[in-house]
Parts: C-alpha cells; structure tokens; sequence
C-alpha cells in the first residue's frame, strides 16, 4: 500500500487524480428510479442526455440533466447523473457533493451501486467517517450481486476507502483523554525537542535551541535572530511537576558536533546517544556511549562497527534499564523498507550482540523510528508512517514480549502533523513529548496523564545496599528479578549499591547475591529501597516457601523453585541441602526440584526436624 492509501490526509488529496481516471467506458442508458420517477414526457429528454455524457459531452448533458431536474424535483436519476458529469467534467467537487447528496436524499436505496461509492467518498472528505462506512458498505451490497463491469472498475479503491473510514470512524468515536501541560522549569522561552527522563525520574534530559553565545551588545543581530544550536541540556526536580530551569551538559557533551536524543541505565552510569561527524563528505550519525565514574562523565566511546556503521543511519538510542537491551533506529540494509528499528543484546563478555531486526511486527515499509523502551522493559513506544494512522509520523507502542500488532496512540494524542518524540515516567502513568500548545510561542516540553490501556507496566526505581554482613561490603553484588513469564532482569553492583526497577505493584520474586552468597525472597519496592540486604555469612537461602494440606507447595512456593533451580543450572558443582520443620514438606521440595525441574537426585537433599523454625536452602 502507498503512502497515499495509509494516510487519509494524503488520500484526500489523492481523491481528485484516482477519481478523474475511473470509468474510461462509456455507462448505458438504464430505467433507474426510486419513489418519484422522471415524468413520461421527460423521458426522451433524460435519454438524450444521457446519450451526450456517452459521447463525452459532460457540459451539454449536464445543461440538459439540470432542465430536467427543475421540472422533477423530487426524481433522484437526474440527480445522479449530474453527479457523473461532475466526475467527467474536471472533477467537480462542488457538483460531486451536491448532486450525490441530493440523490442519496431523495433515495437512500438508489439502485446504482456507484451513487453510493461516490457518496462514501463525499462523506469520507468531509470526515464523516460512521456515514461513510455506511454508504460505502451499500455499494459493495449492490456491487457483490452485480456482473456491471463499471462497479468492478473501483472496487479496490472502495476498498481502501472502506478500510479507513472504519479506522476513522472507531477513532472518533474512542477518542481518549489528553490535557498537555508544560513542564515548568524544562520548558522556556527557547525551542526544546527530545525529551527523556531518567529511570529514577531525577534527570531530564533534551536538547534546547540556544544563541550559540552571550549575545554582544555591539552585534547587529537582533536578540530574536541571533544565530542559535541545539545543546543538550539537563533539569533536575523541584517537586512533582516541576524541574529547575536547566543546565547545559558539561563535557564531553556539547562539543559542536551535532547530537541527538538519550537514553540511560538506572543507575545513571552509562548514557547512550547519537553524534554527526562529517567524514569523506558525508555526515555520518552514529551512536556513542559515555560513561559516568565517581560522578564525571568520561569521554564517548563509539559502538562497534557492527552496530554504526560506515554510511548508514544509527541515532534515537533507547537502553532497557538494567543495561541488556538496545534499540535503536538506522536505514541499514535488511531491514523491512526506510528507516526500521533494530536490536542488540548484552553479550556475557560485555560486548553487544550483533543488531537483529525488529521484523514486521514492528517495522513496515515506510518509515519506523524514535523508539523509547519504558522502564518495564518490554513496552516499547514509536514512531511511524508505514502503519495505519491520522497523516505524517503517528506514535504506536507494543509488548516485545509477543508478536502482536501494534496500536496507534489514538485521536488527539496522534494528529494529521508529524509527532516527533514520546516517552512515559517510570511510573506508567506520565507520558511526555516536544510539542507546542496554543498558548506557547515555542517548540515546549509537555507532561499528560497517559490514559490506561496504553501504559506500561508501571515500576519504581530502587536502590540497595548490599553487604555480607553488616558494616561490609559487597564484591559485584547482584539483584535478579524473576518474571512471571520467565524472563529474567539482572542489575549489578556500583560498590556496594544496586540500583533496580521493580514492579511498583504487589511482591516480586528476586534473589540477591554476592559470590556463592544468596537469598531468594518475594519484596515490594519498600522492603528494598533505601535499606540494607544483609547476606548471611554462609551459603544459607532464607527459603520463603509455603505449603498447602498433603504437604504440597502452593504456586508462588513454586515459583521460588524455579529461580533456585536456574541457579543450580547456571552452577552445575553446586549442592543444595533441603531443610524444613516436617520430613514430608522437605521431600515435596526435593521432589518438585528432581521431577518438575529435572534436577540429579544426588544434587539434592532433604531432612525435616522440630528445631528447623522456617524452611531454609543450604547450597554447599
């Protein structure tokens, strides 16, 4: 489909060209009519004129069509022919919706399946979408029990026009909410685009359109036209909506060179984003990594060459949080068509794997980019013209975790202008985007509730300190959260802190280690944040196990088994001794683990005794 078929704001300027080249054939005379009938004595006068629109002749019929319609108001056929001659005749807009609209009056059942195609399209222009689909499922009512051979010469653009009125009419009918506000103290009298906040909401991060420097009073430039550069800045909270009014980045940053969005881990310590270096003629943008240590930013490090590449597009970087994921847009080839964005994934070695294509779940034809990677790690947010949308770039977003479709955004959120940035709070409540109100005189910053189905997992940044016993430090301590899915997130130590994204809602299974010291436990963000996780001295597991009658292990018990029994995977020397206060629930864990888990019985065992308070795991 081209671009004028996905978009109704290109299809409506493409209706006048598609329409002045149907019907090449000539269309015979036929005894139309519905309720009140052209009059006897008229009838050789409506057959003549329909004799001249056979010969081409559109004005003369039309004269004579318009005669016959003041001596029969009330008779749709000459009404319908006016609107054929419309269509021949330079493509009469004007007459096309008068003539059609009168003769879908006077018979809303007109026999001629085209009265109704063009009806739709009258409709769809004026964006009447719900009567559109109406008048156009009328004409493949008449069209699908018809041999005319001119009803078969527009069946694939009804077609098209069909699908998009429903899109269109769903779309106005499901509009969802959206009250924009401007982000104090990010927001300012300058142009700002391509905002991020920081998985710990502390930093945001976008770039504003400064004067490239103090402006000189002896300058001929006026204040409002002295030349002005993008810069990244950074803004930091002062309360819940506002921020300060920002600062630009300090080296390395803003080093001339031309520079694009960001993105982050949680723990603020590596920051991907893109930079323009003109080489051999060419401005090649390709993505950088910077990291921060002891609290400064080192010097960029370009990815791999197999991520940027020599003449190829690399830029809008977004990292899942824990640091594993990468995506990013490029126009390299084997992708899907245009710009489509693509995948890296976090080797052991610390190395990127090399990008795969995000496929055609995801990427189309046209153009797919500015991906953002919510802070749940699997809700991802774009942009695209290649999927079905209200006109330019429409912002979508889908879970990675399935193959599903993606959804648009939905009205007024996505408009018929270009959308350029998105991105949503850690939270999964707050989305925000560059764009202006009606009230800015500037490019802005704007915050908005994101209505509910379109959130993200919602997820609250935590940090923890991790020790072996009190007053000492962790060596590359580790937090793992263990989905429901399977899937694993893992975080590493800054010293003697991890900091993580944890589900904001209910408990969530994790471990925390250091070496061969671990626990495994289900934790709320508040159990975590801000306290210390003290690892007991010894290879004991706190197991937070619980068991139904008959000694059976209930689902989330079960669940806590699977994370120990990766871990026994993952270290195949490994021991695990099984400890609970009754000898049966001790075997059901063993059991579980050998038979569900396929674990060697000599890896295993078990006692229950009156002096265990609480089920333990020993790893030996």
């Amino acid at each position: 489909m081209d671009k004028a078929q996905r978009n109704p704001g290109d299809a409506r300027r493409a209706v006048a060209l598609t329409l002045l080249c149907l019907f090449l054939a000539p269309l015979a005379a036929q005894p139309w009519g519905c309720g009140v009938k052209v009059k006897p004595a008229d009838q050789a006068d409506l057959r003549e004129a329909i004799g001249l629109y056979d010969k081409h002749q559109y004005s003369l019929a039309a004269k004579q069509l318009r005669r016959l319609a003041q001596r029969n108001p009330k008779a749709a056929e000459p009404q319908f022919w006016l609107g054929m001659c419309g269509v021949k005749d330079g493509f009469n807009t004007a007459a096309i919706r008068r003539y059609f609209t009168r003769c879908i009056e006077l018979c809303p059942q007109y026999p001629d399946a085209l009265a109704h195609f063009y009806m739709g399209i009258v409709l769809y222009t004026d964006e009447r979408y719900e009567e559109a689909v109406a008048s156009l499922e009328r004409y493949f009512a008449l069209a699908n029990n018809s041999q005319e051979t001119h009803y078969a010469a527009v069946y694939e653009e009804a077609s098209n026009y069909l699908h998009w009125s429903r899109f269109l009419a769903e779309a106005q009918l499901n509009t969802v909410p959206f009250e924009p506000q401007r982000v104090r103290g990010v927001s300012s009298r300058h142009d700002e685009a391509l905002p991020y906040l920081s998985p710990d909401g502390k930093t945001f991060y976008y770039l504003r359109r400064v004067p490239d420097a103090p402006r000189n009073r002896n300058t001929f430039y006026s204040s409002d036209n002295q030349p002005r550069q993008w810069r990244l800045y950074q803004s930091t909270p002062l309360g819940d909506t506002a921020f300060t009014s920002g600062q630009p980045l300090p080296a390395p940053f803003n080093s001339g060179l031309p520079e694009g969005s960001v993105s982050t881990t949680a723990d603020g310590s590596e920051l991907y984003y893109s930079r323009i270096v003109a080489e051999g003629g060419y401005n090649n943008s390709d993505l950088y990594l910077v990291r921060r240590r002891n609290g400064r930013w080192q010097q960029p490090e370009p990815l791999p060459a197999t991520i940027n590449g020599p003449r190829t597009w690399e830029s809008q970087p977004t990292v899942s949080p824990d640091g594993s994921t990468l995506i990013f847009a490029s126009n390299r080839p084997g992708g899907q068509g245009g710009t489509d964005l693509w995948r890296c994934h976090r080797l052991k070695n610390g190395d990127w794997s090399r990008p795969e294509n995000l496929g055609p779940s995801v990427n189309t034809p046209g153009n797919d980019k500015a991906p953002f990677l919510a802070a749940d790690g699997h809700t991802l947010y774009f942009l695209s013209d290649g999927w079905q949308g209200f006109g330019g770039y429409d912002i979508y977003f889908t879970d990675l975790a399935d193959d599903s479709r993606p959804t648009n955004l939905g009205l007024p959120i996505n408009t018929e202008d270009n959308e350029v940035s998105f991105g949503v709070a850690p939270d999964g409540r707050r989305a925000y985007f560059a764009g202006r109100t009606a009230e800015s005189h500037s490019a802005d910053v704007l915050m908005f509730d994101l209505y509910p189905a379109a959130r993200p997992e919602p997820m609250a940044f935590v940090t923890v300190n991790v020790g072996i016993a009190p007053h000492t430090a962790a060596d590359s301590a580790t937090v793992t959260l263990f989905r429901t899915d399977g899937s694993t997130t893992t975080y590493r130590s800054r010293g003697d802190q991890v900091s993580l994204m944890l589900p904001a809602k209910g408990e969530s299974l994790v471990s925390i280690g250091s070496g061969r010291w671990i626990e495994f436990a289900y934790v709320t963000p508040r159990d975590l944040d801000g306290t210390g996780w003290f690892l007991a001295a010894d290879d004991t597991l706190r197991a937070d196990l619980t068991f139904l009658p008959g000694s059976r292990l209930d689902a989330r018990s079960e669940r806590l088994l699977d994370a120990v029994a990766r871990h026994l995977i993952d270290h195949p020397l490994r021991h695990l001794e099984i400890l609970c206060p009754r000898h049966p629930e001790a075997k059901a864990v063993r059991d579980y683990l050998v038979n569900r888990k396929k674990l060697r019985p000599d890896r295993l065992s078990y006692r229950g005794g009156t002096d265990i308070g609480r089920p333990y795991l020993v790893l030996q």
